[in-house]
């Protein structure tokens, strides 16, 4: 990198998170009611936090740097250190990476069977835990698609799909808030997912598998695995569920023990959470926003993702691991981290993403440059540069509305320091 000017890249970064605040470059919807990044770059010593708005609805307290946000998918990343990992310690077998969960016995034989099915054509068992990582097992996502289709086809979350159910029932659910008398316990916005439910598999309630089996989501599979990426929740959630048979312990348990305790992350956490329960490591959450919606104050239940991003992190906590992990801190070979970074173009791979590694893609971000790292459904952004040595993280906590690549804007804001 060529001089590096600081008090330009702090007035650049705080200028450029102000007018995505003021509404620059937001198309549609409410724009953004909080936000908050933090830029390290530990080659010049250089760290810059900012944030805006009202960290909660119906309060005044200001959004801090310090406030934990919902990381959504940000949390792939950490559910694949916690595969690769169990895979450098033999937990995975002989076939490494390439076992399917057939052999890895995850799922009865039944089950893991229907987990792909094309026109009545089962190819659940060749599933692999590198085809769950690089979103290349050919299922689609319950959270968003449908047995007919998928959220890119209809532009929206399939009808059939969780997420469309959830964002119909929150009229609703704000109805009953605003009423003393009634209890929303009972309503779906309310309901905490177990992963999977091994005792009931048709009863699509019982849990996130359940529901992709029971809809029929899991019947109308895309491809075979390993031909082409898509996408899907839904195979994260299954990672979670095989790091806890491999390893005996909860997968909050694991991330305590393996990522979070040892980095010093102690204000991550996995939401929702029994063992341990969260408490400990709660402090001031911020709202997220479906539009004008508020999910953390509006008590609206997103257990429904576990593995693939049920963790409440800060923006310093995920810059924290982000290091760790670019450093290798998180894996005792060199060649794991090495794997994880292979990049691979699959059809269905499109621009500005220019790969997918194991729970990690690539990004171009800007100038011919190449980010590292994973975005998040409610806004939140995990990436580094290796060309330039910057390390991102951050929020907007708003899943309507705001261009999915804001976060480059902050990378440009860096650059244009440089002279």
């Amino acid at each position: 990198m060529r001089s590096f000017q600081e008090d330009q890249a702090r007035a650049n970064l705080e200028q450029a998170l102000a007018r995505l605040f003021a509404g620059e470059g937001i198309s549609s919807g409410p724009g953004v009611k909080n936000a908050v990044l933090r830029v390290e770059m530990p080659d010049l010593g250089f760290v810059h936090t900012a944030a805006v708005g009202k960290a909660n609805a119906g309060s005044d307290a200001p959004m801090t740097p310090d406030h934990q946000f919902h990381l959504a998918s940000v949390a792939k990343t950490m559910t694949a250190a916690l595969l690769l990992q169990l895979w450098e310690e033999g937990a995975l077998g002989p076939c490494g990476l390439d076992a399917t969960l057939a052999g890895l016995a995850l799922f009865d034989e039944e089950i893991a069977a229907r987990l792909n099915m094309i026109d009545g054509v089962s190819y659940g068992k060749k599933i692999t835990v590198r085809h769950l990582l690089t979103h290349t097992s050919g299922i689609k996502d319950a959270v968003v698609d449908d047995a007919a289709g998928t959220a890119h086809d209809y532009g929206e979350p399939a009808p059939g799909s969780y997420g469309a159910r959830l964002r119909k029932a929150i009229p609703a659910h704000l109805a009953c808030l605003a009423d003393p008398a009634c209890d929303i316990s009972p309503l779906v916005t309310s309901k905490e997912w177990a992963m999977w439910d091994p005792a009931c598999p048709e009863d699509n309630e019982a849990g996130v598998i359940n529901w992709f089996l029971a809809s029929g989501t899991a019947a109308a599979s895309l491809s075979p695995p390993g031909e082409a990426f898509h996408y899907s929740d839904t195979g994260y959630v299954i990672l979670g569920l095989l790091s806890e048979k491999l390893s005996g312990k909860s997968l909050h348990r694991q991330w305590r023990e393996r990522i979070f305790d040892p980095l010093g992350m102690d204000k991550s956490y996995l939401a929702y959470a029994r063992d341990p329960e969260p408490d400990t490591w709660t402090y001031e959450v911020s709202d997220f926003y479906l539009g004008d919606v508020p999910y953390v104050t509006g008590r609206i239940n997103v257990s429904f993702d576990r593995g693939g991003g049920g963790v409440v992190s800060t923006a310093a906590d995920v810059v924290r691991f982000l290091r760790a992990l670019i450093d290798g801190q998180l894996f005792k070979n060199s060649k794991t981290l090495a794997t994880m970074l292979q990049w691979r173009a699959f059809p269905g791979i499109n621009s500005p993403r220019a790969g997918v590694g194991l729970g990690i893609f690539a990004e171009e971000s800007g100038q011919g440059r190449v980010a590292l790292g994973h975005s998040g459904a409610y806004g939140a952004k995990m990436y580094f540069e290796p060309e330039s040595g910057i390390y991102f993280s951050g929020t907007v906590n708003q899943r309507t509305g705001v261009p999915y690549y804001w976060w480059k804007e902050m990378f440009e804001a860096v650059h244009q320091a440089c002279f």
